[in-house]
């Protein structure tokens, strides 16, 4: 009987399965470093995209960060113009305004010059048919802003044409009659009265917001 060592055989089997299976498990490993690799090539290139993203966010903030002081800058230097052209402005009326307020005053006291004065005048609900020689002023007085005027009239109803004009006027507000004083006489055989006027003075000229009608808050009184 022939007998064959089949010992050879499987030990040539085993080394050669080995062999395999080492081949296997290396390629195994070379795929894993491949993907690995290609993994962080690109997570390395998106890292670097993100960088050079938050590199131009930080100068386009860095950017607006110039641009808005920039823009406060302009703004300050506004408000600083603005400031400086509000003192002019008021310096300018407080040296013409006294001015304006007296040639108004003497408008009021004057009668029509032409048929354009007249129509005007009616517009403010005057009486163009009053004679401003009849009222005088004796003293105009300005403080802060406010007015007192004294003067004389032949009656009342001179006083009352006055003071409509007053009420109607650009440079005065808030006008108040404060007291009419009969003079020279008793009732009708009295020459003259008296009269005060207060209220405040708008150099600007520009229309105020409409006040209750002028109030006469002194009363007619009878002096010996």
């Amino acid at each position: 009987m022939i007998r064959v060592n089949l010992l050879p055989i499987k030990q040539q089997r085993r080394r050669d399965s080995a062999k395999k299976t080492l081949f296997v498990f290396l390629a195994l490993i070379g795929l894993e470093l491949l993907v690995f690799s290609a993994v962080y090539a690109m997570q390395s290139s998106d890292l670097a995209s993100l960088k050079e993203k938050v590199a131009i966010g930080q100068r386009e903030v860095a950017a607006a960060k110039e641009e808005v002081k920039d823009a406060e800058q302009l703004q300050k230097e506004r408000d600083q113009l603005t400031q400086q052209l509000k003192v002019l402005d008021d310096l300018e009326r407080q040296r013409s305004g006294p001015v304006r307020m007296m040639d108004e005053l003497q408008a009021m006291l004057s009668p029509p010059r032409n048929e354009e004065d007249r129509f005007a005048q009616l517009q403010k609900n005057w009486n163009v048919e009053w004679d401003p020689r009849r009222l005088w002023l004796d003293t105009v007085e300005e403080t802060n802003s406010k007015f007192k005027l004294k003067g004389g009239a032949a009656n009342p109803d001179d006083v009352a044409e006055f003071l409509q004009r007053l009420s109607t006027g650009k440079f005065f507000n808030n006008v108040e009659l404060n007291v009419v004083t009969a003079k020279g006489g008793q009732g009708n055989t009295a020459k003259y009265v008296d009269f005060e006027f207060t209220g405040e003075l708008n150099y600007t000229g520009q229309p105020q917001a409409p006040a209750a009608a002028p109030a006469a808050k002194g009363k007619k009184g009878r002096k010996k």
